[in-house]
């Protein structure tokens, strides 16, 4: 992939867009934001021993990297290891968990060279998801904690218990939102699952514990205002449901399992195990009324804009293209967990733009964009 430069929040978009120049001396300087591609983040299938893996695409040739080819292999010459999960980038440095593994990769975003790592140690272990604020990487240990790691030392400097099986995370306005699962005691009615609210300045939390309202958090996203969670429920009579933070209390906005946002759009895919495919949702809600205000794709049956059995959906903040991640389907239509997804790519109108394979547990995509001087 061409050498680009990253930027993930709308705020550094908006900052590396504008025009700028010193007391007037000089010729005006102008960044423009141009787009490059994307990264897939392949888990792997640790049950028939096929490990992580990361598949690049690259906007301006429509190629991806061949799906049982691994680009971080390609780079390193070593294996990405088990259990990747979803990579971040902040400042000059990729940052991928890799949850079996009990790793996080550093490496160049333009290269993926390994830069270095960070291995957790003692109880909090098991790296599950990333975020990042003021210099700082904020890392979800399934075991039950959040880890603060300098960016410059990569050192874990502040550990916070949280509760168990911690998965995924979002900042806004100064707060740290977890998701806390307690997936691994599902037989005891997840008891112990909980939304943490981290103080990122006192690193002290407080939590939303109400099960009736929040039974199995996974995922979270934020706009850096506005904080979703995905509450999985039981998988029998409690559905998964996308849900608004609001203070200390959550709202109900709509049945799903998969979900991402960009300003003020929230994309949601409600895919339900074992139902038929026609009764998938694929809709875009408005991050303040709450209202269905469209579809996210144009899907037609039996040609490559369909999708079969989503994995991730994510939105491209630049230019609002979205990418849905899927399993392929066998003859009998089951999911193939140890066959190679596919990612689709719509524009922000929805209409389809390519299809590309990826690798094998395909989970998250990583935006990348470049930087052009002018």
């Amino acid at each position: 992939m061409k050498k680009i430069a990253y930027l993930l929040s709308a705020m550094l978009m908006a900052g590396c867009m504008a025009s700028c120049s010193d007391d007037n001396e000089g010729p005006e300087i102008t960044t423009v934001e141009t787009l490059s591609g994307f990264y897939t983040i392949n888990s792997g299938n640790m049950s028939g021993k096929i490990p992580s893996s990361i598949t690049s695409y690259d906007y301006s040739t429509s190629t991806a990297t061949p799906a049982l080819q691994d680009a971080f292999m390609n780079a390193n010459g070593v294996a990405l290891g088990e259990g990747a999960q979803p990579a971040i980038v902040y400042g000059s440095k990729m940052y991928i968990p890799v949850n079996s593994s009990n790793l996080i990769w550093v490496v160049d975003p333009v290269t993926l060279k390994i830069k270095d790592s960070i291995k957790p140690t003692g109880d909090a272990t098991g790296p599950r998801a990333l975020a990042s604020a003021n210099g700082k990487v904020y890392a979800s240990m399934f075991s039950g904690y959040v880890c603060q790691i300098d960016t410059a030392t990569l050192e874990i400097e502040k550990t916070l218990k949280t509760d168990p099986n911690t998965e995924q995370m979002a900042v806004a306005g100064g707060k740290l939102y977890v998701a806390n699962s307690d997936g691994y005691n599902s037989k005891n009615g997840y008891a112990d699952c909980s939304i943490s609210i981290i103080d990122l300045a006192s690193f002290s939390q407080t939590k939303i514990k109400d099960i009736s309202k929040v039974m199995n958090p996974t995922d979270i996203v934020s706009n850096g205002t506005d904080v979703f969670v995905i509450c999985k429920g039981n998988y029998a009579d409690v559905p998964s449901m996308v849900k608004k933070i609001v203070g200390s209390d959550v709202k109900d906005v709509a049945p799903g399992n998969y979900m991402a946002i960009n300003g003020n759009k929230l994309y949601v895919i409600n895919a339900v195990y074992g139902e038929p495919r026609e009764k998938m949702g694929f809709n875009v809600y408005d991050v303040n009324t709450l209202e269905k205000t469209g579809v996210i794709a144009k899907q037609t049956s039996g040609t490559d804009s369909w999708v079969d059995s989503p994995s991730c959906v994510a939105a491209d903040p630049v230019s609002g293209d979205i990418v849905i991640l899927s399993y392929t389907l066998s003859e009998a239509g089951y999911s193939q967990y140890r066959e190679p997804c596919y990612a689709n790519i719509y524009d922000k109108d929805g209409n389809f733009k390519n299809r590309i394979e990826c690798g094998v547990g395909a989970l998250g995509v990583t935006f990348i964009h470049k930087t052009t001087v002018k």
